[in-house]
């Protein structure tokens, strides 16, 4: 292994502890604690959340729990994919990560 390699190691795991927080993170929050936020010019930005606008500056939706629901699991889903790509490329530079690969 390079020395530019072990340096790119180094991030990785980095990387991968503060996914691991995260990941920790949205899955004790509540389905309520999730929002999506559409950013546009001036205000013409939209909020879509269980209280709808918290701001003047910004359009608000209040949407279903179930709704919620779905943006926390995608949430979750994201996190992970992100987490998989980085045991993949710790894998490819020859680091044993402790992970079955998906097959």
């Amino acid at each position: 292994m390079q020395l530019r390699d072990l340096e790119r190691v180094n991030h990785l795991v980095g990387e991968l502890d503060d996914l691991k927080t995260l990941i920790g993170l949205a899955e004790r929050a509540e389905p309520a604690g999730y929002q999506v936020f559409i950013e546009a010019p001036g205000d013409a930005s939209l909020k879509m959340s269980a209280e709808g606008a918290t701001t003047s500056h910004s359009r608000g939706l209040a949407v279903s729990a179930g709704f919620l629901a779905d943006v926390k699991r995608f949430a979750i889903a994201e996190l992970r994919t992100r987490q998989q790509a980085i045991l993949n490329e710790l894998r490819t530079l020859g680091v044993e990560t402790g992970t079955a690969q998906p097959g």
